[in-house]
């Protein structure tokens, strides 16, 4: 064999071992990857919830929701039935809007609004949230029966509604001489600022009158004696204005839920109280 063909030999030899090196490494170095990947999702599964027990989904859904830490009151009704009408006793809305809680922005003033019959109204405004007709109907219905001309005066105001009855405080308060601030301050306390009323929301009523009348009427008698029973509350009283920054309106009666009411009242709470208390996790 010459010396030019054995140094060929060589070469190519050291050529394919070069090769099956990098071909080595390259295996090696796909293997690590894939192993990585594998454990990667492996790691992901165990985060995105698949895996949680059911206990921690319920801690997840307590610290999310601090009302629902309390347990309920097993003594408590699921169902009322008074006379005709049965209703669904745990079914409650404590949405809470006031000077301090304004609606958003983008709030729907009328996506879950129905329009009642005339003659459940003295008034010009017929709509409320459909959500607590049911009980808005049982409870006039009943309130007839028993011989009480019940009706509603003034349940779900627009915003521009709302806006106007403001105003119109504003101005009486300017006439007795206050500043505009002063004025608009104290005009709060009697009208809520527009964005601010529970009228907004479908779930709050005036009864009959907007006047200091209305408490020595049957009327006032009687829903002081029943509301609850229909999940109302009578919402500001004189006692808790310093809490809720309203006035005592014997007249404005706000939907919370049948057992929820009947609790609010045992505890001598308006719903700002009431909301604290529950957070609380009392």
């Amino acid at each position: 064999m010459t010396e030019r063909r054995r140094k060929a030999i060589i070469k190519r030899r050291l050529t394919i071992i070069l090769l099956l090196a990098v071909l080595a490494a390259a295996v090696l170095l796909a293997g690590f990857l894939i192993s990585k990947a594998v454990r990667k999702d492996a790691g992901d599964s165990k985060t995105d919830g698949s895996d949680i027990s059911p206990t921690s989904s319920q801690e997840s859904e307590k610290s999310e929701n601090n009302t629902a830490s309390a347990p309920r009151d097993e003594s408590l009704p699921d169902t009322v039935t008074i006379g005709e009408f049965t209703l669904d006793a745990n079914y409650s809305n404590l949405f809470l809007v006031n000077g301090e809680n304004p609606l958003p922005e983008d709030y729907d003033y009328e996506g879950n609004l129905l329009t009642m019959d005339e003659k459940y109204i003295n008034g010009s405004l017929r709509q409320i949230d459909k959500d607590i007709w049911p009980y808005m109907r049982a409870m006039i219905e009943t309130a007839w029966k028993d011989g009480v001309k019940l009706y509603m005066w003034s349940p779900y105001r627009s915003y521009d509604t709302q806006n106007m009855l403001y105003q119109n405080q504003v101005k009486r308060c300017m006439d007795k001489g206050l500043d505009r601030a002063a004025a608009e301050a104290e005009a709060a306390t009697v009208v809520a600022r527009p964005g601010t009323s529970e009228h907004h929301t479908g779930l709050a009523c005036d009864f009959n009158m907007a006047s200091d009348e209305f408490e020595n009427t049957e009327m006032y008698r009687w829903m002081t004696e029943n509301a609850e029973k229909f999940g109302f509350i009578m919402r500001y009283s004189k006692e808790k204005q310093p809490i809720t920054g309203v006035i005592h309106e014997s007249w404005h009666w706000r939907f919370v839920g049948i057992n929820v009411a009947k609790e609010i009242n045992s505890l001598d709470m308006c719903l700002e109280e009431y909301l604290e208390y529950k957070n609380s996790g009392k």
